[in-house]
């Protein structure tokens, strides 16, 4: 009997332990004979039938039934993990088991039970999941800063060694991050003075811990020689110690471009100088009458001196208090599954009678009636649907007061963003225990209580899914140990029968054995979560983490016997919660390292992270940025299109890129290319916004000062070249009236060079004029109302005149009528006809057509057969000043000004020019004009 007891105490403290329900149910299941709730649920000592509608969740109690009767039908174990109701009203997660109690003849006499509180190890996981998730968020954030800015930015070790390399850096190199991280810059294809160059400046930052700013000539894998200006900043530890070298690279080829191009129209002004000085010499020996436009001649070579010495973002709108349904989006629609014509014009309630119980009407009154915005996360909203099932949804919602002109608030933005699937996924946890395996067979065999007492003790000990052993006496002598806490021990069977202090020797100086004696001497539990304990596994101390119980058993004497431990290794979620930690410090130092401003935006707008540099330029803390709001800090004339950015880049998934305007911190309005990248869930839409914002004020005051010298220079030879044209022309009028002397003949051909070069430079000095006038918005049309197929016969006609040599293919249709200014209109086909016999220099034959679409347009086509413009070049050929660079461009004069007006003058008509060509073949610019 002295054994029975003793195993009946073990079993009881065990089940203290390891229970927070202990109960006794009959053989159906039907009615509860015994259940000792310990808080966790409501207990009762008398038979109660029905207990299952107190006690099991709703939702839950066709899970329930099923187990049970699984269970009655195998007569093997119940095991659930499942939502119970609390006493005080609360939800619980429980995880059930029973074993049945078999006569001789194997029929169930009753089921005994025990069941434990899980709820906290429920919401560990949830919490786990959900770190996990902001690790996986913070790295997409990461990579979407590095990969979406036009810089290169890089780091070296101390060893001159790439640490790391971004993605424009690799595209200039052709190479693969594994290709390049870990090498030299040798080894990265620099060529031996360059990487010498930044092993010394490299040096040099070591030893002074100042950052070096410079600009070389480098290669790029697919554009070829371009220009870089580089910065290379030190990168402190803690002590202040220089650890690591980043560096920032722009590529600044195109402002270089823009200095060579100014030199040469420096060079080429320079040129019909020349031409003209030498022409002076002349006609000052022919008569007097070319006197004036000599002296006018130096005046304008004297100005042109002058002047050359001086060249340097589910939506819906609701209105009133009805909350009538005035806009509403797609996405919208699809959520509330309803189309457009259910929902405009009709009540907010009417529409959605199911939400009439939940918050939603109510707090669309209060936007209204107080002007607050209100900001909700994960709301719960429920939807009845047609077969009266309950569609159980998540979203996250804004709602914004709406004025009307007057400031009356009369109406309400909603924004919300439908989470279900996420948070219905962090709700999703892998069962926490292992399989239990069968107990019915050593159940089975038990004739009397000892024997049942014993299968119970050891079923629960060897095949628990958590660390569990017996300590016996003051000693503290391993009576039991199963095992899984053999396992977490680093230990096998072996150390049975020794005292702790021997089978773990490594506990000495750790205060395991301590808390132990405390517990054994006081009577009272120890609990600890996440407690550190250094064991020897395979002779190497390693750190673990647990969760523990030290329960003391008591005997019938009423003094402890033994210490039931059981334990949870948590060494893993420690580990990943601190991984965590490490990740996002991480990355909020290298987006301080990045030269750009970087921010990061919920779908609503709402700032989550400002880099230093915003902070900086703003002279606000994160919090005052954040509450200032991005749009505060934008130019008012660029939102609205701003905005309209974000929401082609949200349905197309793409980066938006613009230049704008930001207020500093004293109220200056500085221009800068924003790049804002949408990040994506797996269904496409919006998860939040990352922005890269890049300082650009000093290039747009440098095209302002060009603007400004092109303006002037055209305006100053204006007069002066119109003047000498007129004299140039009176000479020729007056010769061509004469018999020449062979002197006079060699002046009039001078003079007719002379008209030539300046026909020349009149054009120039208009398209000069005109890109002034674009500049400062002062291009007016005067619109006609014109047949284009005559003007295009008129223009082709003049051509065939001047140039006899070449055949002018021209198909039209018959009295096409356009309203457009003609003069504009002639001026575009002369400079694409001019430009089809510059650049065919093999050819003599240019193709003009002349037709309607039945979208109401009138296509005019020019196309030559001449050199073809390359692929990569098609796409800039109509930005101002371009030109294609190459061998060509010594053949082919010009100033990239001809294509860049046509475009402009035929976009300000409404409509496009589009260019279709091939290298070494032929090019078709095509005009598209509306009816």
């Amino acid at each position: 009997m002295s054994d029975i007891a003793a195993n009946q105490d073990r079993f009881a403290a065990l089940v203290a332990a390891t229970s927070d329900v202990v109960y006794r149910v009959s053989p159906d299941w039907e009615v509860m004979y015994e259940l000792d709730g310990r808080g966790f649920l409501k207990s009762t000592s008398a038979p109660l039938t029905g207990w299952r509608e107190h006690n099991v969740h709703p939702d839950d109690m066709q899970l329930v039934n099923a187990a049970i009767a699984k269970a009655i039908t195998t007569k093997s174990m119940f095991e659930l993990e499942h939502r119970v109701l609390q006493p005080d009203g609360g939800i619980g997660w429980t995880i059930s088991r029973a074993v049945p109690i078999l006569d001789d003849k194997g029929d169930i006499l009753e089921w005994f039970g025990a069941a434990k509180n899980i709820t906290f190890r429920k919401e560990i996981e949830i919490e786990l999941q959900r770190a996990k998730d902001q690790a996986e968020q913070q790295q997409r954030l990461y990579e979407t800063v590095t990969s979406n800015t036009p810089d290169l930015i890089y780091v070296f070790g101390l060893d001159y060694r790439f640490n790391y390399v971004n993605k424009a850096l690799l595209e200039m190199w052709g190479k693969r991050m594994e290709d390049s991280v870990g090498k030299t810059l040798l080894e990265n294809g620099y060529e031996p003075w360059h990487a010498e160059m930044h092993e010394r400046e490299i040096d040099e930052i070591i030893a002074t811990g100042k950052a070096i700013r410079g600009e070389v000539d480098f290669p790029h894998a697919v554009l070829g020689k371009r220009t870089y200006d580089y910065i290379l900043s030190p990168v402190f530890d803690s002590n202040g110690a220089v650890v690591a070298i980043s560096g920032i690279t722009r590529d600044v080829t195109h402002r270089k471009l823009q200095e060579q191009e100014k030199f040469r129209l420096s060079a080429e002004l320079a040129t019909l100088n020349e031409a003209a000085e030498a022409t002076n010499e002349e006609l000052n020996a022919a008569n007097e009458e070319l006197q004036t436009s000599q002296e006018k001649l130096r005046e304008a070579n004297r100005n042109l001196e002058q002047i050359l010495n001086m060249l340097p973002a589910s939506v819906v709108v609701i209105r009133g208090y009805d909350l009538v349904v005035e806009m509403i989006n797609e996405s919208n629609l699809k959520y509330w599954n309803k189309n457009k014509e259910a929902v405009l014009g009709k009540k907010f309630l009417d529409i959605l009678p199911d939400l009439a119980d939940q918050p939603f009407a109510g707090q669309l009154r209060k936007v209204m009636e107080t002007g607050e915005v209100i900001d909700v996360k994960e709301s719960p909203v429920l939807f009845t649907m047609p077969d009266g099932s309950i569609r159980e949804t998540y979203v996250d919602y804004t709602y914004q007061p709406l004025a009307d002109a007057y400031g009356n608030r009369n109406g309400v933005l909603v924004m919300s963003f439908e989470i279900t699937e996420r948070v219905l996924s962090r709700r999703l946890l892998e069962k926490y225990t292992a399989e239990l395996t069968q107990a019915n067979e050593s159940l089975s065999i038990a004739n009397n209580k000892l024997a049942t007492s014993e299968a119970r003790f050891k079923f629960f000990i060897e095949e628990a899914p958590v660390a569990i052993g017996v300590l016996h006496a003051r000693e503290l002598i391993v009576e039991t140990a199963n095992q899984k806490i053999l396992e977490v021990w680093g230990k096998s069977s072996e150390i049975i029968g020794l005292p702790l202090s021997q089978a773990l020797p490594e506990l000495s100086g750790q205060p395991f054995l301590g808390i132990l004696d405390d517990v054994f001497t006081s009577g009272e539990p120890f609990y600890a979560n996440e407690i550190s304990a250094m064991l020897n596994h395979g002779g190497e101390l390693k750190e673990i983490f647990f969760n523990v119980v030290y329960q003391p058993v008591v005997g019938q004497n009423g003094i402890v016997s033994d210490i039931l431990i059981v334990a949870a290794d948590v060494t893993e979620q420690v580990h990943a919660r601190r991984s965590i930690e490490q990740s996002e410090q991480h990355f909020r130092k290298l987006a301080d390292l990045v030269p750009a401003k970087i921010s990061n935006a919920l779908p609503n707008g709402m700032g989550t992270f400002f880099n230093q540099h915003w902070l900086d330029f703003t002279g606000m803390s994160f919090e005052d940025l954040r509450d200032f709001g991005y749009y505060e800090m934008m130019h008012p004339d660029e939102i609205v299109s701003f905005q309209k950015g974000l929401e082609v880049a949200a349905v197309n998934g793409t980066p938006h890129v613009a230049e704008m305007r930001f207020k500093d911190a004293n109220g200056n309005y500085i221009w800068h290319l924003s790049i804002s990248s949408p990040i994506l869930d797996e269904e496409g839409k919006v998860m939040m916004w990352v922005g890269s914002t890049t300082d650009i004020q000093t290039i747009k005051e440098e095209e302002q000062r060009k603007s400004d010298f092109v303006s002037m220079l055209s305006h100053e030879l204006k007069t002066p070249v119109t003047s000498i044209k007129g004299h140039v022309q009176l000479a020729l009028r007056l010769l061509s009236r004469e018999t020449l002397s062979p002197s006079l003949q060699k002046l009039s051909a001078s003079l007719t060079r002379i008209d030539v070069l300046l026909l020349q430079l009149t054009g120039l000095i208009g398209d000069m004029l005109d890109l002034s006038r674009i500049d400062a918005g002062r291009m007016d049309l005067k619109v006609d109302h014109f047949a284009i197929d005559a003007m295009v016969k008129e223009v082709v006609e003049d051509f065939r005149l001047s140039h006899q040599q070449y055949f002018f293919n021209l198909e039209t249709e018959v009295e096409v009528f356009i309203t457009a200014d003609r003069d504009r209109i002639s001026q575009v086909l002369i400079n694409l006809i001019a430009n089809a016999i510059k650049y065919s220099p093999k050819s003599n034959r240019v193709d003009i057509s002349v037709k309607t679409t039945i979208d109401s347009e009138v296509l005019i086509s020019i196309k030559d057969y001449g050199i073809g413009i390359e692929e990569k070049d098609q796409k800039k050929i109509f930005e101002r000043f371009f030109r294609v660079e190459g061998q060509n461009e010594k053949y082919f004069s010009g100033f990239g000004i001809g294509l860049f007006l046509a475009h402009n003058i035929i976009s300000r008509h409404g409509g496009k020019i589009l260019l279709e060509s091939q290298r070494d073949q032929s090019s078709v610019f095509t005009v598209h004009l509306p009816i």
